[in-house]
């Protein structure tokens, strides 16, 4: 049978897209280029915001309308199980499969059954769960029974992978859904994270991107003390030098002096660091139901500058958040101008229902939010070009991922240096033609606010 997978929202859904691929490959079932060309075509979901459900809607309708007689449309993942309804109530949509049982993907697939439509005429269709049914937990199966113990056969290689770390998180952030249908941080085994690190390596991937709703709490629920720092160190025994190791989503109030120690001493590790501090002004936090320290925070940042200088931090921020005051944007601009950090994302407040957030009073007008939006970004694109400008003339490692021509017909490649994690920072274009999933030695020449220009050196 011929499937097409879509995927849709974060990382951490790319990889359990990834365990679902390798999943059916392993079934024998063979994967189709195009959704025209599928027998069942699978969409994982996202319902983190309300942008992102309604594109996921938007996917299934559009999929739904284009299917073929007897072809097959499963919805999967986060908003097959937060919306459940809502996914099932799509027409076209033949069954759901929530974030939490992925590994079934390939009993789903490989159970057809008939049913009957209302012009009376039988087509197959996948028997797991019924789109009628609500979306519930199902018991374990054997074998493929936890995505901790399942293993992911990653059966398309590209340079980059992501590795799933944990999942679920113990934060109740107030503008947070996923707790209330991913639960509570659940982490990998340490061995089980070292298996797929060494097979990921030995099928030539040359960086290992850690990911999980909240990085620096893992091995909290398996009785480790530390537990980042003491992945990391096993880590680097079975990574080799030339792999590099990514840190994303990783909260402030988890970094202790061993770990920063760790990511210092590593050159398999990046000198790089994603933390989501969502604001900076101590009022704004507390109602977001987070530390309200910026001032530790502050000296956190400091810290892990003076033990890596060229160490790039990325955050992300909200603006809006209900009963956000003029002061309090201007505090977190503050923040940003006084702490330049590398690379900034910044999201529209969005009452997600259900949250706490969404109850508050004070609920910023949405024009407000967009002109804070606009302000800050503008703040950061400055600051942005500022820490780029500082590596005109430098040398750095980069890592190939494509190649193409210049306008003039010049050769050009283009990669991501130790400062660019995939998707969400920008990129390295590199004059010439070194090999795709290589590291070349680029000698900077030109940078802008989000990409740098150079030559291959030596």
């Amino acid at each position: 049978m011929k499937y097409h997978l879509v995927t849709l929202g974060c990382p951490k859904n790319a990889v359990d897209s990834e365990g679902m691929d390798g999943l059916l490959t392993e079934a024998g079932h063979t994967q189709a280029t195009t959704a025209d060309e599928a027998d069942v075509i699978i969409v994982n979901t996202c319902s983190f915001i309300a942008a992102a459900r309604e594109e996921t809607l938007g996917v299934l309708h559009e999929l739904a309308r284009g299917k073929r007689e007897g072809q097959q449309l499963i919805a999967a993942g986060c908003m097959a199980q937060s919306h459940g309804e809502l996914v099932a109530a799509v027409p076209g949509v033949d069954q759901t499969l929530s974030t939490q049982q992925w590994m079934r993907i390939a009993d789903l697939v490989g159970g057809a059954t008939e049913r009957t439509t209302k012009q009376g005429q039988a087509i197959p269709v996948l028997s797991l769960q019924p789109v009628a049914a609500p979306v519930a937990a199902a018991p374990p199966l054997s074998g493929y029974a936890d995505w901790r113990t399942a293993q992911i056969r990653r059966v398309r290689q590209t340079p980059s992978a992501y590795l799933k770390i944990s999942d679920g998180c113990n934060l109740r952030c107030a503008f947070c859904t996923i707790p209330s249908f991913k639960g509570d941080m659940a982490s990998k085994p340490v061995g089980a994270v070292l298996a797929e690190a060494r097979e990921l390596v030995q099928h030539g991937v040359r960086e290992l991107v850690l990911v999980a709703q909240h990085l620096t709490d893992y091995g909290r629920d398996l009785g480790l003390r530390d537990g980042l720092a003491t992945l990391l160190e096993e880590l680097c025994q079975v990574v080799p030098e030339t792999t590099w190791i990514r840190l994303m989503y990783a909260y402030p109030h988890g970094i202790s002096e061993r770990l920063i120690q760790v990511m210092a001493d590593h050159p398999q590790i990046v000198k790089y660091l994603d933390m989501p501090l969502q604001h900076a002004h101590p009022a704004t936090l507390r109602r977001m139901r987070r530390p309200p320290d910026t001032e530790r925070t502050m000296a956190l940042l400091t810290t892990m500058r003076a033990a890596m200088p060229d160490l790039a931090l990325r955050s992300t921020f909200i603006v809006g958040f209900p009963g956000e005051t003029p002061e309090e944007f201007r505090a977190l601009l503050t923040f940003l101008e006084t702490m330049q950090l590398d690379r900034v994302g910044a999201f529209r407040y969005s009452q997600e229902p259900g949250t706490h957030a969404a109850t508050l009073p004070d609920q910023v007008r949405p024009q407000v939010i967009e002109r804070r939006w606009h302000t800050l970004m503008q703040l950061q694109q400055g600051i942005s070009q500022q820490r780029m400008t500082r590596w005109i003339g430098r040398t750095l490692p980069v890592l190939i991922e494509g190649h193409g021509t210049s306008d003039d017909g010049r050769s050009l490649a283009v990669g991501r240096s130790f400062r660019d994690a995939p998707e969400v920072d920008g990129q390295v274009f590199v004059w010439g033609n070194p090999p795709i999933g290589a590291f070349a030695r680029v000698q900077v020449t030109q940078a802008t606010a989000y990409d740098l220009w150079g030559e291959v050196k030596g």
